[in-house]
C-alpha cells in the first residue's frame, strides 16, 4: 500500500442546504488517509459536503484543496480533470441515463471526441467490460434494465482508470451480498494504487471494516472524527444521537 497522503483538505468550509437542521454547516476537515468516510443519519449534511468536494455546489466560505491544489469555486469539470470523481447514491438518477445501452455509456465515458464512433469496436469493448466486470448484461442492454447492482458494477467500469480521489453516496446500499463485496474489492484494490475514497454510509459494519476514519456529521456539522480501528458499535451509536463520547 502507498503512503497515505492527504488527498482533501477543506477548510472553515461553510456550507447552506435547505434541507440542513442547520444550514450553517461549518465542517474544517483534513483527510490525510488513503479511505475516509462520512456517516450520519440522512439530511446531516454528508451528501452535501461530498458535493462541495467535488464542485457540485460552490461553499458560502472557506476553501477545498485537493492534493494541495485550490479547487474553490471551480467547475465540476476541472475537478473531473483533476482526477476527482463522484458517485452519487442515485445511480439511474444521476449516475445513468436511462434508455442508453451499456455500450453508450462506455463510449461516453471512454473521452473519445472523434467525430465518428467506431460502433463494431466499442461494441467488442464493451463485451470485454461486462466480462472483466462480470455485469449481467449485454452491450444493448439498456441501463435501466440492470439490477441496482449491476448499475453500480457499469458506474466503477466507466471510471478511469487513475484518479486521485473518488467520493460516493452509499456505495453498496440495495445490493446483494455478491455485488457488495464486489464493489469493495474494486474499491480497495483503487486504494492500494493511491486513490483515496470518501464515502457516507448508514451501514455500521461497512464503516467500521473498510474505513480508516469515520466522520460523524449531526444536524449540519462534524460531530467527530474517528479513527475506525479504535472505534465500535456502541460508540457510533451514541454519535448517531449528537452525544459525544
Amino acid at each position: 500500500m502507498t503512503t497515505p497522503q492527504k488527498a482533501t483538505s477543506a477548510t472553515n468550509l461553510t456550507l447552506s442546504q435547505r434541507f440542513l437542521t442547520n444550514p450553517d454547516a461549518q465542517a474544517p476537515l483534513a483527510l490525510l488517509a488513503l479511505v475516509a468516510l462520512f456517516f450520519s443519519p440522512a439530511l446531516s449534511g454528508q451528501r452535501t459536503l461530498l458535493r462541495a468536494c467535488v464542485g457540485l455546489l460552490r461553499p458560502g466560505a472557506g476553501c477545498v484543496r485537493i492534493g494541495g491544489r485550490d479547487l474553490t469555486g471551480h467547475s465540476y469539470r476541472e475537478f473531473l480533470s483533476a482526477g476527482i470523481h463522484y458517485l452519487s447514491a442515485g445511480r439511474l438518477e444521476e449516475g445513468l441515463v436511462a434508455g442508453m445501452t451499456l455500450t453508450e455509456h462506455l463510449v461516453l465515458a471512454g473521452g473519445d471526441r472523434r467525430f465518428f464512433v467506431d460502433w463494431a469496436g466499442a461494441h467488442r469493448r464493451a463485451e470485454d467490460v461486462i466480462k472483466f466486470n462480470d455485469i449481467r448484461g449485454r452491450p444493448a442492454s439498456t441501463a435501466e434494465a440492470l439490477s441496482g447492482g449491476n448499475q453500480q458494477r457499469l458506474l466503477l467500469a466507466m471510471l478511469p482508470p487513475e484518479l486521485k480521489l473518488l467520493l460516493m453516496e452509499h456505495p453498496t446500499r440495495g445490493l446483494d451480498i455478491e455485488s457488495a463485496n464486489w464493489i469493495w474489492v474494486q474499491l480497495l484494490a483503487r486504494r492500494t494504487y493511491g486513490t483515496a475514497i470518501m464515502f457516507a454510509s448508514a451501514d455500521l459494519d461497512e464503516l467500521l471494516q473498510y474505513s480508516d476514519r469515520i466522520m460523524v456529521f449531526f444536524a449540519g456539522r462534524v460531530l467527530q472524527v474517528l479513527n475506525a480501528a479504535e472505534t465500535n458499535v456502541d460508540q457510533l451509536g451514541h454519535l448517531i444521537g449528537g452525544k459525544s463520547i
